[in-house]
Protein backbone atom coordinates (compact mmCIF):
# COMPACT_ATOMS: atom_id res chain seq x y z
CA UNK A 1 0.00 0.00 0.00
CA UNK A 2 3.15 2.36 0.62
CA UNK A 3 4.49 1.83 -2.89
CA UNK A 4 1.63 3.59 -4.38
CA UNK A 5 1.27 7.27 -4.55
CA UNK A 6 -2.17 6.68 -3.26
CA UNK A 7 -1.84 4.67 -0.39
CA UNK A 8 1.51 6.87 0.29
CA UNK A 9 -0.73 10.10 0.29
CA UNK A 10 -3.51 8.53 2.08
CA UNK A 11 -1.20 7.46 5.33
CA UNK A 12 0.56 10.53 5.56
CA UNK A 13 -1.86 12.73 5.62
CA UNK A 14 -3.87 10.03 8.41
CA UNK A 15 -0.89 10.44 10.37
CA UNK A 16 0.04 14.15 10.15
CA UNK A 17 -3.89 14.78 10.65
CA UNK A 18 -4.66 12.56 13.45
CA UNK A 19 -1.11 14.28 15.41
CA UNK A 20 -2.86 17.81 14.75
CA UNK A 21 -5.50 16.51 16.19
CA UNK A 22 -4.04 15.09 19.19
CA UNK A 23 -1.83 18.06 19.86
CA UNK A 24 -4.99 20.79 19.57
CA UNK A 25 -7.77 19.20 21.65
CA UNK A 26 -8.88 20.52 23.86
CA UNK A 27 -12.17 19.98 26.05
CA UNK A 28 -13.89 22.86 27.07
CA UNK A 29 -14.78 24.60 24.16
CA UNK A 30 -18.31 25.53 22.63
CA UNK A 31 -20.05 23.80 20.29
CA UNK A 32 -19.07 26.25 17.39
CA UNK A 33 -15.29 25.94 18.07
CA UNK A 34 -15.34 22.31 17.80
CA UNK A 35 -17.45 22.57 14.41
CA UNK A 36 -14.84 24.97 13.11
CA UNK A 37 -12.08 22.83 14.56
CA UNK A 38 -13.53 20.12 12.64
CA UNK A 39 -13.63 21.80 9.26
CA UNK A 40 -10.04 23.03 10.08
CA UNK A 41 -8.85 19.38 10.51
CA UNK A 42 -10.66 18.05 7.47
CA UNK A 43 -9.59 20.97 5.48
CA UNK A 44 -5.95 19.73 6.68
CA UNK A 45 -6.56 16.43 5.81
CA UNK A 46 -7.01 17.31 2.05
CA UNK A 47 -4.50 19.97 1.62
CA UNK A 48 -2.16 17.44 2.91
CA UNK A 49 -3.10 14.26 0.83
CA UNK A 50 -3.32 16.61 -2.36
CA UNK A 51 0.26 18.34 -1.66
CA UNK A 52 2.02 14.54 -1.09
CA UNK A 53 0.03 13.22 -3.90
CA UNK A 54 1.25 15.24 -6.09
CA UNK A 55 4.79 15.50 -5.02
CA UNK A 56 4.74 11.69 -4.71
CA UNK A 57 3.69 11.41 -8.59
CA UNK A 58 6.31 14.18 -9.64
CA UNK A 59 9.35 12.47 -7.80
CA UNK A 60 8.55 9.39 -8.15
CA UNK A 61 7.73 8.74 -11.41
CA UNK A 62 11.34 8.26 -12.71
CA UNK A 63 10.67 4.68 -10.45
CA UNK A 64 7.79 3.86 -12.31
CA UNK A 65 8.81 4.57 -15.74
CA UNK A 66 12.02 1.99 -15.06
CA UNK A 67 9.98 -0.76 -13.40
CA UNK A 68 7.21 -0.99 -16.18
CA UNK A 69 9.10 -1.19 -19.49
CA UNK A 70 10.62 -4.02 -20.85
CA UNK A 71 13.75 -4.22 -23.13
CA UNK A 72 13.73 -6.74 -25.82
CA UNK A 73 16.94 -7.41 -28.26
CA UNK A 74 16.18 -7.51 -31.47
CA UNK A 75 17.64 -11.19 -32.36
CA UNK A 76 15.56 -12.40 -29.28
CA UNK A 77 12.16 -11.69 -31.69
CA UNK A 78 12.00 -14.24 -34.20
CA UNK A 79 10.63 -12.79 -37.14
CA UNK A 80 8.18 -14.32 -39.53
CA UNK A 81 6.44 -17.08 -37.23
CA UNK A 82 3.00 -16.66 -36.23
CA UNK A 83 2.68 -16.17 -32.27
CA UNK A 84 0.12 -19.32 -32.02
Amino acid sequence: MLDTALGFSLMVAIVITSIVYVVTRDKNRTEQEQKDKLNDTIILFVITFIVVLFGKLCLGESSISTTSTTLVKATDVKGGQCPF
